[in-house]
């Protein structure tokens, strides 16, 4: 976690982890790890050190192992138990849909319009405050990033949280008259991957990572935004 910054987990969500967790283990080890590993994008992979599913969370590499289904980064630093319920519930939930490379916002996610208003409150808002009138820093910054640009508004760049979850950070500058304003999108495949609740955590996440990255270019974004 970075120091200073606080994580915006729901207190009922965060005081139930422990047995989420121990449900979708449940749930998961009851099915075929070759067919989730299929539909979520991870790899999977069996070798001497046992059977584990691989897979890409930000710019990080993790592993799951099976049939324990413990969550570690691939240097072997052990993760919190909020990243282990994003990459075990993306294993759940992933059912295969195609990305189908149509932006949508939070609002046109299911259920997202009625927390649209909150969830733009700490993501595109506070991105286009940090870059409020420094159009050339975002564009420096989501390319040092990773991000791959795109044709929406003043400049936008996409980039991927997990293997079958695409976000796209759409800016606007206002000029001298108006605010700048952001936007974090979402294929329109994004709920066949995860919930509600986490697809606004990465959506979150994402602009943390650009903001620290604007205050600190000299260091590594933090992926663990998380834990």
């Amino acid at each position: 976690m970075i120091p200073g910054k606080t994580v915006r987990v729901n207190p009922a969500w965060a005081a139930s982890l422990e047995r989420k967790l121990r449900e979708t283990r449940q749930a998961l080890q009851e099915r075929d790890p070759e067919e989730m590993a299929h539909r979520s994008g991870a790899t999977w992979e069996v070798g001497a050190g046992g059977k584990h599913f691989q897979v890409r969370f930000w710019d990080r590499v993790h592993l799951i192992a099976w049939p324990e289904l413990t969550v570690r980064e691939k240097e072997g630093k052990p993760c919190s138990e909020l990243i282990q319920a994003a990459l075990l519930d993306y294993l759940l939930l992933a059912d295969g849909a195609p990305i189908e490379d149509v932006w949508v916002s939070f609002r046109n996610l299911p259920r997202g319009s009625f927390y649209e208003q909150a969830y733009q409150s700490y993501s595109g808002n506070m991105l286009a405050r940090s870059f409020r009138g420094d159009l050339e820093g975002f564009r420096a910054t989501a390319g040092r990033l990773g991000g791959e640009p795109l044709e929406m508004g003043d400049a936008a760049y996409r980039f991927w949280a997990l293997p079958r979850i695409p976000l796209a950070v759409v800016f606007w500058s206002g000029g001298e008259e108006f605010p700048d304003s952001a936007q974090v999108l979402f294929d329109k495949s994004a709920s066949h991957y995860h919930h509600l609740e986490m697809l606004a955590h990465l959506g979150a996440m994402l602009c943390e990572r650009l903001v620290q990255a604007r205050e600190k270019p000299d260091q590594a974004p933090v992926s663990q935004k998380l834990g």
